[in-house]
């Protein structure tokens, strides 16, 4: 008996790994965009044989992770109730309405993100009316140097996470992308002088970002930001509207520290 529960224990070590990361290239082959997936479809984005996906979608579907939709997959409802649930989630919700304001007012793309490690992490997307496929999606990262979004929260991270964060070997996404940590360094510090930060085709050209962050008692809880084509000019107008976005979405959050909700956020808030 000892010797099976071995076996198992080993066995599951071996497979579970291997099975949740399956199961996550299953349900990363969604996004914004495509909500309705055939099995075919989630083969080629997942890279895994349809007989493997097949399988896999009966277990999640079991758990109301994923459900059928006409001849296709989507996925579930209970995901929204586990989403709903990270904290983060109530800085997203926070953002909503202010960042709404802000987009039907420039008729521009606006986004909310957090910092996750060395990467920024797209939270909330609004775009205008448009043929176009939107850029900056829901759950897009980029590494945080190089966007507005990114650096206009590492201005106000402590040294020794900077120093982590602007090690050796910094990626470039564009022929313009900036990736000295002396050069970015420099640039942090005109963000703390002027509340935002910008940047013009370092991410993806042709586009351009202003965003500001969201400080919790000095530390960045989160950004905002409006996205335009970069040769647009980036006007006192604009960086005004984003700042301002940004402080509306600072107090709200303030308010709830001040409603005793400090265990949704970290560092003792």
């Amino acid at each position: 008996m000892v010797m099976d529960e071995a076996n198992q224990r080993q066995e599951h070590g071996d497979e579970a790994p291997s099975i949740l990361a399956k199961a996550f290239s299953i349900l990363e082959s969604f996004n914004d965009r495509d909500r309705v997936l055939t099995l075919t479809e989630i083969s080629r984005r997942s890279g895994l044989p349809k007989s493997t996906v097949h399988r896999l979608l009966r277990r999640l579907g079991d758990l109301g992770i994923i459900e059928d939709h006409g001849p296709g997959y989507r996925l579930g409802i209970k995901l929204v109730r586990m989403v709903s649930s990270m904290p983060v989630d109530l800085m997203r919700e926070l953002s909503l309405p202010h960042m709404a304001q802000l987009q039907a007012w420039s008729n521009e793309s606006v986004h909310f993100g957090v910092l996750r490690g060395g990467d920024v992490v797209v939270l909330q997307a609004l775009f205008p009316p448009t043929e176009a496929p939107p850029i900056g999606e829901a759950g897009t990262r980029v590494p945080a140097h190089l966007s507005a979004l990114g650096r206009a929260m590492l201005a106000y991270l402590p040294n020794e996470e900077l120093d982590e964060v602007l090690g050796p070997d910094l990626a470039a996404r564009t022929p313009k992308s900036m990736t000295d940590p002396v050069l970015i360094r420099t640039a942090l510090e005109l963000i703390r002088i002027n509340g935002y930060a910008s940047q013009r085709d370092e991410v993806v050209m042709g586009l351009g970002n202003i965003a500001a962050p969201i400080l919790i008692k000095g530390r960045p809880m989160g950004a905002v930001a409006l996205q335009m084509d970069s040769f647009k000019p980036m006007t006192d107008q604009l960086v005004n509207a984003v700042k301002v976005t940004a402080h509306r979405i600072t107090r709200d959050a303030v308010g709830l520290l001040s409603h005793g909700r400090e265990e949704l956020f970290p560092y003792g808030y």
